[in-house]
């Protein structure tokens, strides 16, 4: 189960941790009760998102003075 830790964690299974990390935790149960006890966050799955190229009319000149 995906987990963004919230506070710093370490478990000497698991690894150290700190804020923001994105951790693929081994067990769902210990995760949903890190969850529950607020020390960390479940994350969902995340789409990608799609840049588009826009034209653009007006042409730039450089000019000499």
């Amino acid at each position: 189960m995906k987990i963004r830790i919230l506070e710093s964690l370490a478990c000497s299974v698991n690894g150290t941790y700190g804020p923001g990390d994105i951790v693929d935790w081994k067990d769902a149960k210990e995760a949903k009760h890190l969850i529950a006890q607020g020390i960390a966050e479940a994350v969902g799955r995340q789409t990608k998102k799609t840049e588009t190229a826009s034209v653009k009319d007006e042409v730039e000149t450089a000019t000499t003075a």
